[in-house]
């Protein structure tokens, strides 16, 4: 009776502590937020994204092109019962704001990046505008020293690098495709980079989204992305 006693205090107890230990670690995810940064060309939809990630309803129809580097914000989302909290912040696309990037990385110490590109060089091939802020992301991101020239820390690499393609809902039937969202023709000149950050220890994670009209889209590519990396 003693021993039977001392296993129940003893399960009652084992029991607790995993209560304690799941509510900690829920507790936790909610008030650590994890860095993200959110880099692309202009107009490709970072400012939607940012909207997006705050709320599961509408978000306003952006006209405006984001000017310089603002303020990183929190953002909480949840999945199938599992509530993260992340910070992102809203940064312009256009080329001479491409070093903010650089800055915004350094600054907030991102852990994971979301690139977003669209279609338009699948309309037209003579668009480079993702191709070059592409290159210019991959550069700064295996750079051994800061711009600064100061060396790079362990830390200051990225976990993981998505490459999202967005507004799927413009382009999704114009340019089908059968096979994987891996072998998609709209990923195929980023490929290059994407072999770059993975020799560097970088993993990358191709994404097709519309950031604006499916928001349970871009919080199960988030939660993808914390999970597998």
């Amino acid at each position: 009776m003693v021993t039977y006693l001392w296993w129940l205090n003893v399960s009652v107890l084992a029991g607790f502590a995993i209560v304690i230990t799941e509510a900690a670690i829920a507790f936790y995810k909610r008030i650590h937020a994890i860095p993200f940064g959110i880099y692309g060309a202009t107009m490709v939809g970072k400012t939607t994204l940012n909207h997006q990630l705050r709320t599961r309803g509408e978000v306003p129809d952006i006209k405006k092109r984001t000017v310089g580097l603002h303020k990183g914000t929190r953002k909480t989302i949840k999945v199938e019962g599992e509530t993260h909290t992340l910070k992102s912040a809203d940064v312009g696309g256009e080329s001479f704001y491409w070093k903010e990037w650089i800055a915004d990385m350094k600054r907030r110490k991102v852990k994971y990046i979301i690139f977003m590109i669209d279609h338009r060089h699948l309309d037209s091939g003579a668009n480079l505008d993702h191709q070059l802020a592409w290159k210019f992301l991959v550069d700064a991101i295996c750079a051994n020293t800061w711009p600064n020239g100061k060396k790079k820390k362990e830390p200051d690499y990225p976990i993981a690098v998505g490459m999202w393609a967005n507004k799927y809902d413009i382009w999704g039937k114009k340019y089908s495709h059968e096979g994987e969202i891996q072998d998609h023709p709209i990923f195929e000149p980023f490929k290059y980079g994407m072999q770059r950050l993975n020799d560097k220890g970088i993993p990358t994670f191709k994404y097709i989204v519309s950031a604006k009209s499916q928001p349970e889209m871009v919080y199960l590519g988030v939660t993808t992305m914390l999970k597998d990396y």
